[in-house]
């Protein structure tokens, strides 16, 4: 299981904003809590997805602070992701946080 924390912010508007402490570049929005969490699920695939076109630097995810929630990847998407970290950049650790 492979998951990140996500920062979640009620707009004046009623919309969820979200952003990801981990990906300065991930910003999305919701109409409501699950949509928010939906839209933050697949923004957070093409971030990371396309970080890894570019062999950039993907970070092991931290534990989700308690203001935070967390997003967990797909099975076969997180199987990539620690292909990507052990063949790629030897960032592989070999107990990964909880």
């Amino acid at each position: 299981m492979v998951s990140y924390p996500i920062e979640l912010t009620e707009e004046r508007d009623g919309t969820f904003r979200v952003v990801a402490p981990h990906f300065p570049e991930l910003e999305t929005f919701g109409d409501s809590l699950e949509d928010a969490l939906m839209h933050a699920g697949f923004a957070l695939e093409q971030v990371i997805a396309e970080r890894m076109a570019k062999r950039q630097v993907v970070p092991m995810p931290l534990k989700a602070a308690p203001a935070h929630k967390s997003v967990e990847l797909p099975a076969p998407f997180a199987g990539l992701l620690e292909s990507y970290w052990k063949y790629n950049l030897g960032t592989y650790p070999p107990d990964r946080p909880a």
